[in-house]
């Protein structure tokens, strides 16, 4: 299979490479700034640490005051923007809220190419736009780690009311990710019946909510030591509550040691079940918090610390889930085309109906990739964030300087707008 899989891969590597001087006309600038931080590993983290703190910034004085502190030395291996803004305010040439002006467009610029919108009326339109192209979308709403039951309750209602809100802007049913723990707190494993009790009666009504409206609700993954318990409570809602249900979905993160025993017991209760769930498969997120907390806690590594091992063990992962359609849906999500040739050579092999597999890709990422998965019509989910724009580019900075991964899909997309090798 190793040859139709090389083949798979060369055919969206050169259709990704037609669509990407179009896509850098439209994001040329953005993406020169970004490039600029990517080449400098110890600038990419300046900037990156000072763009996560622009959000607590209220007042221009202080933005330029930052902007002094984090960049000492005006040097010309800033991105543009900040090297002029810097510059001027030690000058006196402009004053301190032009800078702050300056500073936080480019900011909210930059935002523009990960998050769809501030609000969900805010992406509406990109929203469209991608579903007018014939790709799927799945609302991610944007927020940190819940600290309080009053937050949780704050979660839900966000989540109610986009799943309302969803119904009066689009035609098609929500497809709606969140983590468990933003429901509940404590979440903790020491205490699975406490999390159980804390998690029924916010994800009882919410998840009914999205079935009444035909929708989907797909539970997402977060570090190891919540693994079990989300996929324990996620399976006893279903159990309990929802025994007839099919519209929800799990998360398997490859790059966990036991990811394939782990895969092979959700499979074997979903037959149990007699229903099937869908599986979104990914490589991880967490690798770096995951690997430095075993260490300081003198732990075994719950995961693999090289990525050729991650990669093997997610194609083994493609292979069983597709292998198991009768039982389980599998969604592909991946900016690797190398997966994704995997993916479609196995369906082929195992003559997998079109509608129980897809693949998933993250909203501003390897657009033309994107671009060239779907006109290989091969099904493609658009992971798509809403949230306020510069909070959420701290967000996602946050993202960037904790996992290897999130900066390999940044590299990638910057190297998808200058026609480079796409696949990572």
């Amino acid at each position: 299979m190793e040859q139709e899989i090389q083949e798979i891969t060369k055919q969206l590597q050169a259709s990704a490479r037609e669509y990407w001087p179009e896509i850098q006309r439209s994001h040329r600038w953005e993406f020169q700034v970004l490039r600029w931080c990517m080449d400098d590993p110890s600038l990419r983290t300046q900037v990156l640490r000072f763009m996560d703190c622009l959000p607590a910034l209220q007042e221009p004085r202080q933005i330029a005051q930052h902007l002094q502190e984090y960049f000492p030395e005006a040097s010309g291996r800033l991105p543009l923007p900040l090297r002029v803004g810097l510059a001027a305010t030690r000058s006196g040439l402009v004053t301190a809220r032009a800078a702050a002006a300056v500073t936080r467009q480019t900011a909210t610029a930059i935002a523009r190419l990960f998050l769809a919108g501030a609000t969900l009326d805010d992406a509406a339109g990109p929203i469209r736009r991608l579903e007018a192209q014939g790709f799927r979308i799945t609302l991610d709403l944007l927020g940190e780690a819940t600290v309080s039951e009053a937050e949780a309750d704050r979660v839900l209602q966000a989540y109610r009311d986009a799943v309302q809100r969803w119904s009066a802007l689009f035609s098609s049913p929500i497809h709606l990710s969140l983590k468990l723990s933003s429901l509940a707190f404590p979440f903790d494993p020491v205490d699975p019946e406490g999390a159980w009790r804390r998690i029924l009666p916010r994800a009882r009504p919410l998840f009914q909510a999205i079935l009444d409206r035909g929708g989907f609700l797909n539970i997402d993954m977060e570090q190891y030591q919540l693994r079990d318990l989300t996929l324990s409570l996620t399976q006893r809602l279903l159990e309990e509550c929802f025994p007839a249900a099919s519209s929800v979905g799990v998360v398997i993160q490859a790059y966990l040691k036991d990811a394939e025993p782990c895969t092979r017991r959700l499979l074997d209760w979903a037959a149990r079940r007699g229903v099937p769930i869908t599986v979104r498969l990914v490589r991880g997120a967490y690798w770096d918090s995951e690997v430095l907390l075993a260490r300081q806690r003198e732990w075994p590594c719950p995961v693999y610390t090289e990525k050729s091992e991650t990669d093997a063990s997610y194609e083994r992962l493609i292979d069983l889930l597709l292998e198991n359609h009768s039982v389980v849906r599998t969604a592909v999500a991946t900016h690797n085309l190398r997966s994704i040739a995997r993916a479609v050579a196995q369906a082929r092999r195992l003559s997998v109906p079109q509608e129980r597999w897809e693949c998933q890709m993250l909203f501003g990422m390897s657009e033309a990739m994107q671009q060239a998965v779907r006109q290989a019509g091969i099904p493609l989910r658009i992971y798509t964030p809403v949230g306020d724009l510069i909070p959420g580019m701290a967000y996602l900075v946050r993202r960037i300087l904790e996992n290897t991964s999130q900066y390999s899909f940044l590299a990638a997309g910057i190297a998808d707008m200058e026609g480079k090798p796409v696949g990572v």
